[in-house]
C-alpha cells in the first residue's frame, strides 16, 4: 500500500527555496557544473535546475544503487565527470541524503579533479542518517521506504508527482532506502 508522504504542491516549493539559495550561493559564478547522482534525482535535478538562474553544465554520474527495497552496490560512471573541472564551482544533486556514501564518493571525485567550492543538494536527509548536505527539501523518518517523484522500487513508480511510503513492504524490507 502506498500513503502520500508529500505532495507535488510541497515538492515545488520546497524545490523553488532551494533553488533561491542557490542563486544566492553561486552568484556571479561564470559555469557552475551540476552533477547529478544516481537515477532516483533526475525528476528533482529537473526541476532544480530550471528554477536556477546560472550558466550550467550538466552531468549525469550514477547508474542505480537498490535492487528492491534492499540496498545494493553503488556505481558510479567516472567517465561521465570531466577530467578538470578548472576550478570552477560544483553543485551535486542527489535523491536521497542517508550515509552520505555516495556524496562522499564524488566529493573526493569532484575535488580530485580541481573543482571550486563543492555543495551538494538533496531532495530528502534521512533523520538520524550520517550524511550532510548543504540543502535538502525534506527529512525522511527513519525506517520509510520511499517512491515517486524519480525514485523508485525495481524500476516502478518513478513517474508519480508526489512521494509515497511503501507501507505494505515496510515489515519485509528492514532498513530499506538506504543511500
Amino acid at each position: 500500500m502506498m500513503t502520500e508522504l508529500y505532495s507535488a504542491n510541497a515538492i515545488s516549493e520546497r524545490v523553488e527555496d532551494i533553488a533561491d539559495d542557490l542563486n544566492r550561493a553561486f552568484k556571479g559564478a561564470k559555469v557552475v557544473h551540476a552533477v547529478v547522482t544516481l537515477n532516483g534525482a533526475f525528476m528533482f535535478a529537473a526541476d532544480l535546475v530550471r528554477h536556477l538562474d546560472l550558466p550550467l553544465v550538466m552531468h549525469f554520474a550514477g547508474e542505480q544503487s537498490y535492487l528492491g527495497t534492499q540496498q545494493g552496490e553503488m556505481r558510479i560512471n567516472v567517465n561521465a565527470l570531466p577530467r578538470s573541472f578548472n576550478n570552477e564551482p560544483v553543485l551535486v544533486i542527489e535523491d536521497i541524503m542517508d550515509t552520505g556514501n555516495t556524496a562522499d564518493i564524488l566529493r573526493g571525485m569532484i575535488a580530485e579533479r580541481q573543482s571550486g567550492q563543492i555543495k551538494i543538494a538533496a531532495l530528502l536527509k534521512r533523520q538520524g542518517g550520517d550524511g550532510a548536505a548543504d540543502y535538502h527539501a525534506f527529512t525522511l523518518p527513519r525506517g520509510l521506504f520511499v517512491v515517486g517523484y524519480g525514485m523508485d522500487m525495481d524500476g516502478r513508480y518513478r513517474e508519480l508527482s508526489n512521494i509515497y511510503t511503501m507501507t505494505s513492504i515496510m515489515g519485509e524490507a528492514g532498513n530499506a532506502g538506504v543511500c
